[in-house]
């Protein structure tokens, strides 16, 4: 009886045993599978709003800078007996404006008669482009379409790469039926990727656009492997002033479906949920709900809807890591404490998320505007540092919110008070710049009050 009390006892705890590793198997693996989706499908959101923003700073920089060529168009049209002389006042001003723009060109009857800057460009001036089959056939499509026709990527007669936007010019305009020739902006195409963040993509991952010519999915791929396109983990199409590019990215090796960093965290989950006994696996259950639920945390505010003070300190960690020039403002309500007192909380919530709405109206789509609390708002301008645009940007908000906000039939007068800050002109560390840009915010809500007084 004692033997056989001990077997059965043994064959009991082996049973008990292997029920264990098996209920212990089968549940780490669960977490750990639900583990991986989620965190492949948060890499891949991430990357997806990567690319999202390589393309919008894409399409904003070279249209803005394409549209150049329009102004350089309008005064030949306007002035067609103008010359080199007249030509350059406004390819300086135009050359000023485009970040990437390397020269601006006039072409009478498709030849090179003026290029600026002169210097380095000197072999095209009197380039006959009926002799260039690679160029002539963008100058006919820009003459028949009669509008802004893209050229490239291409090799330039001088040396380099770029995107050419040729505006073809008429005597007789807008009736064009009498031909004067083409004026054309030259995009450096590898700076103009380099600042849209094109190759700040991670190592195991590749980037690849398509669409020479602008000539969109359909087109040669003329940067990185066509492979990419194959299957794709996200795409983009970068529309443009005539046409469009697709951008496309994937993982650098097809063997390597997962990147190393997320091996290790499952190798971590792993070693972790196996060598625990069953309190440490409830605790871990718990920890991973909660981790999942800590990631889940909501970045908007649920008043304005606008991003909240966690979103906006995202975006200023994301900048200052990239030791890119930005310029911050900081805003505040003027009398706001009034309106709640005179007329109750819910108008003073309605106005919050008016002047929300206004200022989200008044930004590009690369900015940010958050609300910080109460009735603070910060906005955020990416590549915005020098004061003439600094100026330009507050004169819109300023005036966005000039127009009365009516609340049950009571108008209510909108006034903001700014802070501008700009990085790293004014602080390089981000809890300096913010209280610098609330300093001045500050600054200017009291001179406003003595100017009422």
């Amino acid at each position: 009886m004692p033997f056989i009390t001990t077997t059965k006892t043994n064959v009991g705890l082996m049973l008990f045993v292997l029920l264990y590793l098996l209920l212990s198997f089968s549940t780490v693996e669960y977490l750990q599978s639900s583990y991986s989706r989620n965190t492949e499908a948060q890499e891949l959101e991430k990357l997806a709003q990567r690319l999202s923003l390589i393309r919008a700073n894409i399409e904003a920089e070279v249209n803005a800078e394409l549209f150049l060529a329009d102004s350089m168009a309008t005064l030949i049209t306007f002035a067609p007996n103008a010359g080199p002389a007249q030509w350059e006042q406004v390819a300086k001003l135009l050359v000023r404006k485009g970040e990437h723009i390397r020269n601006i060109s006039v072409a009478p009857n498709d030849v090179i008669a003026f290029v600026y800057p002169l210097a380095g460009n000197e072999r095209v001036i009197g380039l006959d482009f009926h002799d260039n089959p690679m160029q002539w056939a963008s100058i006919v499509q820009a003459r028949q379409s009669q509008r802004l026709s893209i050229s490239g990527p291409l090799l330039l007669v001088q040396g380099g790469e770029a995107v050419i936007g040729r505006m073809p010019l008429y005597f007789d305009p807008p009736f064009n039926t009498q031909y004067w020739g083409h004026c054309s902006v030259v995009i450096d195409i590898n700076t103009l990727f380099k600042d849209a963040g094109v190759f700040d993509l991670p190592d195991n991952i590749q980037i690849a656009i398509r669409g020479l010519n602008a000539t969109g999915a359909s087109g040669p791929v003329f940067l990185g492997d066509a492979r990419v396109f194959d299957d794709p983990l996200v795409t983009e199409s970068v529309n443009l002033a005539s046409g469009s590019w697709l951008i496309g990215i994937n993982h650098s090796d097809k063997h390597q479906t997962r990147p190393l960093s997320k091996l290790a965290k499952d190798n971590i989950a792993r070693v972790a949920g196996y060598s625990i006994a069953i309190s440490f696996l409830i605790s871990f259950i718990f920890i991973f709900q909660a981790y999942r639920l800590a990631n889940q945390v909501a970045l908007q505010d649920v008043l304005t809807k606008l991003p909240n003070r966690r979103y906006a300190m995202m975006v200023l960690d994301q900048l200052t890591d990239a030791d890119g020039r930005f310029t911050i403002i900081n805003i505040d309500l003027n009398r706001f404490k009034q309106v709640n007192d005179t007329l109750g909380h819910n108008a003073g919530d309605a106005l919050l998320k008016e002047v929300a709405q206004r200022l989200k109206q008044s930004l590009r789509g690369s900015d940010t505007v958050a609300r910080l609390g109460g009735d603070e708002f910060l906005i955020i301008l990416p590549r915005v540092y020098s004061m003439t645009e600094i100026e330009l940007v507050r004169q819109k908000l300023e005036q966005a919110c000039l127009t009365p906000f009516t609340y049950d039939a009571t108008p209510i007068e909108v006034s903001l008070s700014f802070g501008i800050a700009c990085y790293p002109q004014d602080a390089r560390d981000i809890s300096d710049l913010l209280h610098a840009a609330d300093q001045a915010m500050y600054s200017d809500k009291q001179r406003k009050k003595s100017q009422q007084l």
